[in-house]
Order: C-alpha cells, then structure tokens, then sequence
C-alpha cells in the first residue's frame, strides 16, 4: 500500500524538537538534548530517498532540478522570515549580538554555517557571545547532503534507465523473474552503506587528539551518517507498507522503547563525552531507525495516530527550530540587562518561558504562510471531466458528508499555494519593515563584544607589566656582564613583541633550551647565570580567558604577582608551563592553576602531569570553574584534590559566583564588571593565605 503521509512520523519530529529546545534551554537537565537533531537527520534521509524511489517508480525518471527548486522553497522562506526578525531585534538591544553578523548570515545563506564554526575555532557550547545563527549549521549539512545525494540518485537513475534491459535479464537469471528489491533501490541502499561507514570512520579518526570536538561535530564528512542511515532506510520501505509487518505486540513496545532509550541518552550523554563520538550518535541514529521500522508495522492500524499536541508540534518543527535559539538569546539579554519590560537581573525561567510563546507565534505564522498547504475545493465529477485529468499521485479519497456524497465528489489535494491568505500581507510587511532595519544592522556591525574588549584591555595590561619586567632586566645585564657571556641569543623577546601581545616563538623557545643546555655544560669561563627576573614574584597565575579577565584586578590585590592567561589555554598546556618557568626560575612559592574551564579529554590526568613538575617547596592553589554543566564534573575534582596532594588549597570560584550571576557575562561563563573580578581576587588572596598555614610540596 502506498503512503501520502507516515502517521507517528510528526511525533518523532517533535519529540526530536523537543529534546534540542531544552538542551538550548536547560543544557544541565538535558545535557545529550543534541541528539534530536539526530532524529531530524535520519527521518530527513528517510523521507527524502523514499520519495525519490517513489518518483522513479510513478514517473519513470528523477527530476533532480525541480528537487532543489522543491527543497529550497521549502526551506527559505521561513529561514529568511527568521533572519530579517533576528537582525532586527538585535539591533535593539546589544551590539554584542551584532558582532561578525555580517560573516554569519553571509554563512546561513550560502549554507554553510557548519564550515564557518569550524573556521571561526570556537566550541559549540563555549563562546564569549553566543552567535545568533548557529544552530544553522545543521540546515547548511542537509542543504549539503540535497546537493550530494540528489546528484548520486540521478546517476543511478539515468544509469538503470540505460541498462534497464540487462538488469531485467540478470534478474530473470538469478532470481527467476522476480525480486525482492528493484535494482536502483539495491543501488541505492548499498551507497547509502558505503557512504555512511566511510563518514563514521572518518568521525573516529577526526576525533582523536582533539581538545574540543566541535569539529567533528559540524564537519559534513564526519556527521552524514545518520543521513545516510536514513537513506538506507528509505531504500528498504520506500512509501509503502511492508508487506512483511511486525505484529502489534512487537511493533508498539518496540517504537515506544526507542523513544524511552534516546531520551536516556539524551540525560547520560554530553557534548563533550568521548562515548558521544564513539557510539553515542550512531546508536541515537539506529534508535530513529528502529522508531520507524515500527512505524511502518503500524501504518495500517486504526487505532495508532499522532497525539494532536505532538502532531502540531511536529508539523511545526521545522520553525520552531529556526525560531528559538535567536529569541532564546535575545530575550536573555533582556533579562539580564533589566530592558524593556523585564526588572534587572530577570529569573531565567521568565525570559525562557516568554522566548517559547513568541516562537510559538512565530513559528505558527511561518507554518502557516509559508509551509501548510490547503485542498482547494471539492467539485462534481461532471465538471471533472471537463478539466484536464488530475493524476493518480493527484487525487485522493472522497470525504463527504455521507456515503452517497462520496460518490460524486472528487476531492483534490494540495494544490493550492503554499500561504494563509489573511496572513499574506501582514507577512510582507513585516518582512519588509524588518529587512530594512537587518540591512543598517550588517552595515553597523561592531569589530568586538564587549568582553572581548575588556579582555583586550587586560592583556595590554599584562604586556605592559612585561614591558617593565622586560627594563629590569636589561638594566640587570647591564650591571652583570659575565650573564651575557658573549651570548645575544640569551635576549628576551623585543618591546615589540611584548607590547603586540605575542608569545615567545619558536626561535624564543629554541633560545630557552639553549640557555638551559648551557647552564648545564662545562665552561672555561664558568657557567652561564639562570634567566631570572630581579626579585622574582612571590604568586604565579596560570589561568585561562576567565582568569585573564581578572588580570588587573589580580595584580591591583595580590601585589608580587605574574599572571599568565590566556584565551582558549586548557590544562594539557599546564605542564609545559609550569617546566618553562622552572628553567627561568620565575616560579612564585605559590603557584595558581586556574585552567579548568577549556574541556579536555583526561582532565585528571593533565592536571596530575601539571602538579608533578611543581618543584618542592611551593604551595598550589587550584580554582574550581563555572559556567557550563561539563565543569561541575572537573569542580567535583578539583575539590577533591587536597585529599590527594596536602600542598594544595582550593578557591571555590564555582561555589562563590553560583549565586551572583548576574555579575557574569551573556555566556554565563567570564567575568562583566569590577564586581565579579574583585570576588574572583579575593577568592584566590584568601586560598594564598590558607595555603601559607600548610605545608609546602616535599
């Protein structure tokens, strides 16, 4: 029997919706959420193959052009009623939101959103402002899979038309005239395999050695397979009932239990976790796929449907998820800055609620305008006949008000056009209001965040606390020429690069090893004197972007304090930090580590290589981090790390900031006024004072 429509297809679709709203939301109660665009990715790969079978089969070809026409109307229109509404409320509220727009919807419009987040080398769940049009990188990786995989459907098209008559006679040589699955659906479902493992291994691969997997994550090579799983799928059922079906007692259970597994991933899983990688989105994909086996078991059922709320919700999806990671953010900024209607510092339940119910409007209008179509009206069949002859794909079921109206009634489908007349023109008008504030909103687009330029601030500060430190020690040489002992290479970096901001290069390190060789040889002229700054500091800060944010302050509180931030620095580095300070003998007794924030793989054991190069005598302080779920698991650590290491003495930022912030950033993460970083400086100078009443590292 063939399908128009799959019933249960719409609740997957919104279960799907669902899981990734709260994860945007509540990214701690649903922290693997992103798996309903995996849900998304197989039905899409699904529908999309089995309709291209059913159009092979009805038409005899595959019109691969009026497919991306059909696909780019459908997706579109709404995304650019989504754009215009976005830019225009950002331009209200924060210029924040506006930074690198022009780059960004530049990206969603040329479909490749999800190459533009792997150049840009930001993390999908760590950004300083979240970019408003991110989430469109999943519609950039289908647009990119309509490309490949209508190209790929046409050849085996084309191909099997050309050789229809050697297949009929291999065909009738192998199997006796008969067969289980046509040829171009063997064709097909065999690529689709194909495809699919080579972009799973490629996932494997991609993955290792990487601190952030965001790459993989976006990359089209690595996330087609559960695409491609659908792709399969739809090669083995195409738009058809099988007529082999599961019973009910299986079928039922076993669409229900998948359902209940993806949303057990969905709590258990993370972004971050190494098993979402290795199995956890393959296994969110063969999920889907065992949903939809189900589903077709159950086509011919009357009593099994979608639930009208999640049917709405499905049908609807696609808006919504255009519609709610934009007014999420926007609304937040609301709240927090206390604008419009919100008071200051707005719980986040009351702007996440407000967010749902205009996307809801939103989404509703788009669905209704620009997606929903309508039956035009029922005429007799004497009139019928005078028109030109629907086709079979054409027409479908009388429904009349009785029996006998049934049988002079013929019902057309959805032939109408795609739009809500009575909303049409408002519509428009909408569009065209917004489309003009979205075009002085590109042409005003601000070069940094806010944060960013604090952050900018504090690192100049940093270089110039160099600078001096950089005279010193010139003077130093100065008055102790035997430290040179004919050796220029010995030189610091110059004033210039100091105050550009830039890190000692490879010819700098190449120096430092030279200048560690050379202590260590002997010398007619005796050994060279160690690299060491007049006086030394008495605290060493090695800290990431939140850590340098507070760099002033730190240095304002602490007094006799280095501070080594920087942007995107995790705990791998930390090792290699803490050797080269030894060798400079610019070591502080007390010794912060304040690199937990970036997620890396084996936090624990970069942490431990980091604490073993600690010489003795010096005393640690480790700083707990805040801002995203994944750091509560590498708080938990930190706290425990005293029970482990006597030396070491705990700054609970996680603990200190939980109930002020208000005091951070939009990110939730970094630091956004004086008051945050005087709370961070004190939390560190009062672990340094506990730290002094223990013991030092034997």
């Amino acid at each position: 029997m063939k399908l128009s429509h799959i019933r249960g297809i719409d609740t997957l679709r919104a279960i799907g919706i669902i899981l990734v709203v709260v994860y945007h939301l509540y990214p701690e109660f649903l922290p693997g959420g992103f798996f309903g665009v995996d849900m998304f990715f197989v039905i899409s790969g699904f529908l999309v193959t089995s309709l291209f079978i059913r159009e092979k089969r009805e038409k005899g070809n595959v019109d691969i052009i009026k497919f991306y026409v059909r696909r780019i109307q459908r997706l579109l229109p709404p995304l650019a009623l989504m754009v215009v509404i976005t830019l225009s409320l950002a331009l209200l509220i924060s210029p924040d939101l506006r930074v690198g727009i022009r780059e960004q919807t530049a990206a969603v419009f040329g479909w490749v959103t999800n190459y533009y987040e792997i150049m840009l080398g930001g993390s999908y769940e760590d950004q300083f402002i979240p970019r408003l049009f991110v989430h469109t990188w999943a519609l950039g990786l289908e647009m990119q899979f309509y490309l490949m995989w209508g190209l790929i459907i046409g050849v085996v098209s084309f191909l099997c038309a050309r050789a229809a008559k050697r297949i009929e006679s291999m065909n009738t040589f192998m199997y006796g005239g008969g067969q289980a699955m046509p040829p171009e659906r063997q064709i097909i479902f065999f690529i689709s395999v194909v495809i699919g493992v080579l972009s799973y291994i490629l996932m494997q691969f991609g993955y290792i050695g990487l601190e952030d997997p965001s790459p993989v994550y976006y990359a089209a090579t690595t996330r087609m397979y559960p695409l491609m799983i659908g792709s399969a799928l739809g090669a083995v059922f195409g738009m058809k009932v099988p007529k082999v079906r599961l019973p009910v007692i299986i079928s039922l259970p076993g669409f229900v239990l998948s359902i209940l597994a993806i949303l057990w991933m969905s709590r258990t899983f993370s972004f971050s976790d190494p098993r979402t990688y290795s199995y956890g989105i393959l296994l969110a994909s063969l999920l889907t796929v065992a949903a939809i086996s189900c589903l077709m078991s159950l086509q011919l059922k009357k009593f099994f449907g979608d639930p009208k709320f999640l049917d709405a919700i499905g049908k609807r999806s696609y808006s919504i998820y255009l519609f709610h990671w934009p007014l999420y953010h926007i609304f937040k900024e609301f709240g927090i800055n206390g604008m419009g209607p919100f008071p200051y510092n707005t719980p986040q339940p009351v702007y996440a609620i407000l967010s749902l119910a205009v996307t809801a409007l939103l989404a509703e209008l788009s669905y209704q305008v620009f997606e929903v179509r309508r039956p035009i009206a029922a005429i007799k069949k004497e009139q019928a006949v005078t028109s030109s002859e629907p086709t079979a794909a054409e027409i479908y079921a009388a429904v009349g008000r009785s029996e006998s109206a049934k049988e002079n009634v013929i019902q057309m489908p959805q032939k109408s056009p795609r739009r809500w007349s009575s909303l049409l023109i408002p519509t428009i008008v909408i569009m065209t209001l917004c489309a003009q504030f979205s075009i002085y909103a590109l042409i005003n687009e601000p070069q940094k965040t806010g944060v960013e330029e604090d952050y900018l601030h504090q690192q100049v500060l940093i270089n110039i606390g160099k600078m001096d430190q950089y005279n010193d020690y010139l003077a130093w040489l100065a008055m102790d020429p035997v430290a040179m002992h004919g050796r220029a290479d010995l030189l610091p970096p110059t004033p210039s690069q100091i105050e550009a901001g830039i890190s000692l290069d490879d010819d700098a390190d190449e120096t430092q090893q030279n200048a560690a060789n050379a202590s260590n040889r002997d010398d007619p002229a005796g050994p060279v004197t160690p690299i060491a700054p007049p006086g030394g500091a008495e605290v060493t800060i090695f800290g990431d972007s939140v850590a340098l944010g507070a760099a002033e302050t730190l240095q304002r509180t602490l007094g006799s304090v280095i501070v080594d931030a920087e942007v995107s620095r995790n705990m791998w580095a930390g090792a290699g930090l803490v050797r080269e300070y030894v060798e400079r003998g610019e070591l502080g007794e007390y010794v912060v580590i304040a690199l937990f924030t970036n997620p890396i793989n084996s936090m624990d054991t970069a942490t431990n290589e980091m604490i073993a190069e600690i010489p003795a005598g010096h005393r640690v302080i480790a700083v707990t981090p805040f801002g995203k779920p994944y750091m509560e698991e590498a708080a938990e650590m930190v706290r425990r790390l005293p029970q482990w290491y006597d030396f070491i003495t705990v700054a609970d930022w996680n603990a200190a900031i939980r109930d002020n912030r208000e005091l951070l950033a939009a990110d939730g993460l970094h630091m956004r006024g004086e008051d945050s970083r005087q709370i961070y400086a004190n939390l560190i100078a009062k672990a340094i004072d506990q730290a002094s009443r223990k013991p030092a590292k034997r």
